[in-house]
């Protein structure tokens, strides 16, 4: 892998360029501090970018040089992602104006950590009940089983399935046969569901992890309240429609059960009631209304008979007579 200058300032852009990287494959650059030796933990991972590799194995991108939290010697650190520790390359970068410091030691290969503790502490809050984010410990205990002293080794925690590190505390000397507990403050994301994986490592070795289970069932229950009062409303509807298709219907005792609105021939006129659709605004332009006692009374009077000459229930009566004579 090469690098268009072998010098540049933070904000600086320079053109990454290698070769021989497997066809397809997705490769992160990003400029690290102190060698890239402790991981994510040294790198500015806010600039890093990632850009897959051509057919012919070789990739060629604009990177923009940051600002590593880590003292240089710096190196810009490319990675196959999901490839291991094998799959990376570094390539010096001197960062003008970043602080310059000791190279840190690597861990040696014969050193050994043991886990002895990881897990997750903290109380759940309302917001977790909806899905918000969760503030939670990670405990991190571990013991030195090597012969050598490890010094200043890097912690590396991250949360979930990326690659972004979170802050951790300086780990100074742990020495052979010493035990040291690490807490280190985590976010579980917004719309966390299922296990949530937090892992840490010490330069390295210790790989351990810890799972929260996130379950936002407060949220699963307003959806179901939601998708119920839907299917309610829809069913509501529905009988309303019915009902009206139905037209009036007769109960036991010969009421009526009249529909929202009944047209009354004999007055002319229309009765509305209450629930009827545009209820409100029919009253609003009407020029006035009836009290219920007037509304009877107008539908209770005899029907008003036509004038004439003959007394028509005399020939009514004198007419059935004479059918049944």
């Amino acid at each position: 892998m090469t690098l268009s200058a072998p010098k540049a300032r933070p904000g600086d852009t320079v053109r990454v360029t290698g070769a021989n990287w497997p066809a397809g494959r997705l490769v992160q650059l990003v400029t690290c501090g102190e060698l890239a030796l402790g991981g994510s933990a040294s790198c500015d991972m806010r600039g890093a970018l990632a850009t897959a590799v051509r057919p012919d194995g070789t990739f060629s991108v604009v990177l923009t040089v940051g600002e590593p939290p880590r003292p240089c010697p710096c190196v810009v650190h490319a990675a196959a992602v999901g490839a291991g520790e094998s799959g990376h390359v570094d390539t010096p970068l001197d960062v003008s104006g970043h602080p310059t410091g000791p190279v840190p030691v690597p861990a040696r290969t014969h050193a050994q950590v043991d886990v002895v503790e990881a897990r997750l502490t903290g109380g759940g809050s309302v917001s977790a009940w909806f899905g918000g984010p969760q503030q939670r410990t990670l405990v991190y205990t571990v013991r030195n089983a090597g012969a050598s002293a490890l010094t200043g080794a890097p912690l590396t925690v991250r949360v979930g399935n990326g690659l972004d590190a979170v802050s951790t505390p300086p780990t100074g000397e742990l020495r052979p046969g010493e035990t040291r507990t690490y807490e280190v403050a985590v976010t579980i994301p917004f719309a966390a569901f299922g296990a949530y994986p937090v892992t840490a490592e010490l330069g390295g070795l210790g790989r351990a992890k810890a799972v929260h289970q996130a379950y936002p069932w407060g949220l699963v229950l307003l959806n179901v309240i939601g998708v119920a009062l839907i299917g309610f409303g829809v069913l509501r509807l529905m009988r309303r429609r019915r009902t009206r298709a139905a037209g009036p219907a007769l109960t036991g005792d010969g009421a009526m059960l009249l529909p929202a609105v009944v047209r009354v021939p004999d007055l002319g006129a229309y009765l509305v009631f209450d629930d009827a659709p545009g209820a409100g605004r029919m009253r609003r332009l009407a020029g006035g209304q009836l009290a219920p006692d007037e509304v009877r009374r107008l539908l209770e009077r005899e029907p008003r008979q036509p004038d004439a000459v003959v007394d028509l229930r005399a020939l009514d009566a004198y007419l059935a007579t004479r059918e049944r004579g």
